[in-house]
C-alpha cells in the first residue's frame, strides 16, 4: 500500500509539474520575479521541514502524520484553484513544507515497515514504479498545457488534489499493529532523549549529508546544463535534448531495480555510492567533449552517451545512499536522519540551477573540469565516511 501510495502521488506530481508556474504567471498575474521569490522562500522553509517532520515521525505514528501532510497538500492545491496571486505564493510554501516533510516521513515508514535486507530493493521498486506513473502524469499535464485555458489548469489542479487524497488514504490504511508498537517505543523514556534531533551531533552523518548535496547537483546536468550547452556551444538541433531526457527517464525506470540488487550492506552501499559519484565526474567531463563535436549523428551519439552515464551514476548513487542512511541511522531515529539527509538535496535544488546556468553560459571548458574534480573528490570521501560507520551499521 505504501508503494501504491507513492505511485499515485507521483502521478499527481507529474500532472502538475509544469502547470503551477505558468498558472501563477499567466492566469494569476504574478510577475516572474515575484514567483521566483516565492519559490525561494518556500525552498528555505522546506529545508527546515524535513528534519522536524522526521523527528515527529520518530515520536508519533508516521502513517497518520504522512496522511495529514499530503491531505494538507490537497487542501493547498485545491485552494490554488480559487486563490488570488498573493495567496498562491503563501500556498507554495505550504506545499513545499508538507512535501519535503512527507519525503522524510516516508523514508522512515519504509525503514520501519520493510525488513532490513529488503529496504533498498523495496525503494528501488517504488522509485521505478513512481517514475512510470510520473511519466503518465507528465503526458496528462502536456494535454493541459496544450489547451492552455484557465478551466483546463483548474481541472489539472483538481486532479492532483484527488491523488493526494488517495495517497494519504492508502498510507493511513496501511497502519499496522507492529508500526503502532514501534511508534510507542519511540516515545518511551529511554528513547526520549535520543529523539530530539540528535542527528545534529553526528559529525559523520553531517559530512555525508554535505556529500549528498554535492553529488545530487548532477540532477541538473540534463535539465539545466544540457539545453543551454546545446544551444550555445554545439551546432546541433535542440531536439537532441529530448532524446537525452527520454533516454534518462527510461533508463532510470528500467535499471534502478537491477542496480540495487547487489546493495545489501554497508560495504556494498559505499561501493555503489562511490561508483555513482565517479560516473558523475565522467559526465561533467563529457561536456567539453560535446562542445568539440560536429555533425548531427556524432552529436546525438555523445549526448545519448552523456545521458547513459548519468543514468548509471544515479542508479548506483541512489542505491548506495539509501543503504548508507539506513545503515548509519539509529532505528528509533530514522525519521530525523532521513529528513536531515534530504537537506543536502534541498540545498542542491536551491543552488544547482544557478551553478549550471553559470557553467554553461560563461565558463567554458575550465568550469567543467573543476566540477568533474569536485565530483571525483566528493565520491572518494564516501569510503572513509562509510568505513568509519561500519561498526554502527551492525548494531
Amino acid at each position: 500500500m505504501l508503494a501504491a501510495a507513492m505511485a499515485v502521488l507521483f502521478l499527481g506530481t507529474g500532472l502538475s509539474y509544469s502547470l503551477l508556474a505558468l498558472y501563477c504567471i499567466r492566469h494569476l498575474g504574478l510577475s516572474p520575479v515575484a514567483y521566483g521569490a516565492g519559490m525561494s522562500v518556500a525552498a528555505l522553509l522546506g529545508i527546515a521541514s524535513g528534519p522536524v517532520m522526521g523527528m515527529l515521525a520518530d515520536r508519533v505514528d508516521g502513517h497518520r502524520l504522512y496522511a495529514i501532510l499530503v491531505w494538507s497538500m490537497c487542501a493547498a492545491t485545491a485552494t490554488v484553484i480559487v486563490a488570488p496571486g498573493w495567496l498562491a505564493l503563501i500556498l507554495l510554501s505550504v506545499l513545499t513544507i508538507c512535501g519535503r516533510g512527507s519525503a522524510a516521513v516516508i523514508g522512515a515508514l519504509i525503514g520501519r515497515s520493510v525488513p532490513k535486507e529488503r529496504r533498498i530493493r523495496y525503494r528501488a521498486v517504488v522509485k521505478s514504479l513512481s517514475n512510470s506513473t510520473m511519466l503518465i502524469g507528465l503526458g496528462l499535464g502536456a494535454l493541459v498545457l496544450a489547451d492552455g485555458s484557465r478551466p483546463a489548469f483548474r481541472f489539472g489542479f483538481a486532479a492532483e488534489a484527488l491523488t493526494f487524497v488517495v495517497a494519504g488514504l492508502l498510507v493511513w490504511l496501511s497502519t499496522s499493529a507492529e508500526s503502532a508498537e514501534q511508534a510507542q517505543k519511540a516515545t518511551r523514556p529511554e528513547h526520549a532523549g535520543r529523539s530530539r534531533l540528535v542527528v545534529f551531533k553526528d559529525v559523520r552523518f553531517t559530512a555525508l549529508t554535505i556529500v549528498n548535496g554535492v553529488l545530487t547537483l548532477s540532477e541538473f546536468m540534463l535539465t539545466i546544463a544540457l539545453p543551454l550547452w546545446v544551444s550555445t556551444r554545439m551546432h546541433a538541433p535542440l531536439w537532441i535534448v529530448s532524446v537525452a531526457v527520454v533516454s534518462y527517464t527510461v533508463g532510470i525506470t528500467i535499471l534502478q531495480i537491477p542496480a540495487s540488487r547487489r546493495v545489501n550492506d554497508m560495504h556494498s552501499s559505499v561501493r555503489a555510492g562511490r561508483r555513482g559519484g565517479l560516473l558523475f565526474a565522467v559526465a561533467a567531463a563529457l561536456f567539453p567533449v560535446m562542445g568539440a563535436v560536429s555533425g548531427i549523428p556524432l552529436a546525438v551519439g555523445v549526448v545519448v552517451l552523456l545521458a547513459l552515464v548519468i543514468v548509471a551514476g544515479e542508479v548506483c548513487y541512489t542505491a548506495g545512499s539509501w543503504g548508507l542512511v539506513y545503515a548509519l541511522a539509529p532505528e528509533e531515529s530514522l525519521g530525523q536522519y532521513q529528513g536531515f539527509f534530504n537537506t543536502g538535496f534541498d540545498l542542491s535544488m536551491m543552488f544547482g540551477p544557478a551553478l549550471f546556468a553559470w557553467l554553461a553560459g560563461a565558463q567554458g571548458m575550465l568550469g567543467w573540469g573543476v566540477l568533474a574534480t569536485v565530483f571525483l573528490v566528493t565520491a572518494l570521501l564516501i569510503t572513509p565516511l562509510g568505513t568509519r560507520g561500519t561498526a554502527n551499521a551492525t548494531n
